[in-house]
C-alpha cells in the first residue's frame, strides 16, 4: 500500500504539474461541451484548417495563392470521391467526423490506442469511391466518436503516483554520493545549483529518484529526470526537457504510463506519452495540441494535429 501519510513533495509536483496542464490545455467554460460548427473552427495553420477542412477555399487565406498552397490544398484532398467538395451538407459531415477524430485523440488518456482507431477508420473512408460510401463511413465515425467527445474532460493525469514510500529531499551535501558527479555537473549545467530539485522514494522496482530545475514566474517547462537504484546501479529512466510529468493510472511492463505538455505558444502544445518498456521510459505516442476556437458554449476547442507513435510491448 502507498504511504500517503507524508507524500508532500510530490503532492507539490503535481501541483506544479497542475499549473503545467492550466497553461497547456484547452479552458472549459460552465456549460457542457457541443459539437463545433466548421466556422467556429479558425485557429491554427494552414495545415490545421486543411486537415479539418479539405474543402476549404483557399482563397480566404491568400486572394492569390501561389503553386505550394494550390498543392497544399489538392494533398489535402486527395483520395475524397471527385464530388464531395460540391454538397455542402457533406462538407460539413466531413469537418464534423475530422474534429471528432483529433479532438478526441487529444482528450483520451491512451492516444495511441485511440489514433490507430483513427488510422483505421481513415483506411476505410480512403476506400470510398462515391459520396455515398463516404457520407456511410462518415456517418459511422461521429456516432462512434461523439459520445467519447462530449462526455470528455481533460485532466492532468493524477494517477497512483510511482512511489509505494514516502518521498524524501535529498540534501544537496548527499547529491553526488546518490548520483555521481558526472550526473550531478550535467544536471547543474541545466538548472544551475540553487534551483535543482531532487526527491527519492521506493518503488515498485527499486529506489527510484526524481530531480527537476524548479520553475518560477510565468515558466511551465523544465527538465526533469528519472533515475531508478537497482544493485547499487544507477540507471536512467527519463530524461526530458519539458517536464513536469504526469502520472497516468495505466500501466506498461509494471510502471505507470507518464505524459508531458510542452508550450510552444499559448494556443500550441506539444503533447508526448511515455510507456516503460522493461528498462527504461519510451515515448510512445506525440503531438500537437493545437487551439482551433471555441464552442457555443464557450468551450476551447483543440485538436491533435500530427500524431506520431511508437509501440512498446507491454507483458
Amino acid at each position: 500500500m502507498r504511504n500517503t501519510a507524508a507524500s508532500g513533495l510530490e503532492m507539490l509536483r503535481y501541483a506544479l504539474a497542475a499549473y503545467a496542464f492550466a497553461t497547456a490545455f484547452p479552458a472549459f467554460a460552465d456549460g457542457p461541451l457541443t459539437l463545433p460548427r466548421s466556422e467556429q473552427a479558425t485557429g491554427g495553420y494552414l495545415s490545421t484548417a486543411l486537415l479539418l477542412k479539405p474543402c476549404l477555399d483557399i482563397r480566404e487565406w491568400s486572394p492569390e495563392p501561389d503553386d505550394t498552397l494550390l498543392k497544399q490544398v489538392a494533398d489535402a484532398r486527395k483520395g475524397l470521391p471527385p464530388e464531395t467538395c460540391d454538397s455542402p451538407a457533406l462538407v460539413e459531415k466531413l469537418f464534423k467526423a475530422r474534429f471528432l477524430q483529433y479532438a478526441s485523440i487529444a482528450a483520451v488518456a491512451d492516444p495511441w490506442n485511440l489514433g490507430a482507431k483513427v488510422a483505421a477508420q481513415n483506411e476505410v473512408i480512403g476506400r470510398c469511391h462515391d459520396t455515398q460510401c463516404l457520407d456511410r463511413e462518415l456517418d459511422a465515425v461521429i456516432a462512434a466518436l461523439s459520445p467519447l467527445y462530449l462526455n470528455s474532460r481533460p485532466e492532468w493525469p493524477s494517477g497512483p503516483g510511482l512511489c509505494t514510500s514516502k518521498i524524501v529531499e535529498v540534501a544537496a551535501t548527499k547529491v553526488r554520493a546518490l548520483l555521481g558527479a558526472k550526473v550531478q555537473k550535467d544536471m547543474v549545467d541545466a538548472c544551475a545549483p540553487e534551483s535543482l530539485s531532487i526527491q527519492t522514494c521506493q518503488g515498485a522496482q527499486g529506489r527510484l529518484v526524481f530531480a527537476g530545475c524548479t520553475m518560477s514566474g510565468n515558466q511551465v517547462n523544465a527538465p526533469e529526470w528519472l533515475y531508478r537504484i537497482r544493485n547499487a546501479k544507477l540507471e536512467s529512466l527519463l530524461d526530458i526537457d519539458d517536464g513536469p510529468s504526469g502520472v497516468l493510472k495505466t500501466t506498461c511492463n509494471g510502471m505507470p504510463d507518464l505524459m508531458t505538455a510542452a508550450r510552444v505558444s499559448m494556443g500550441e502544445h506539444y503533447v508526448t506519452y511515455y510507456r516503460y518498456d522493461g528498462a527504461r521510459y519510451q515515448s510512445v505516442y506525440a503531438y500537437t495540441a493545437m487551439g482551433v476556437g471555441t464552442d457555443d458554449n464557450g468551450n476551447d476547442l483543440a485538436i491533435a494535429q500530427g500524431g506520431q507513435a511508437t509501440r512498446v510491448v507491454c507483458r
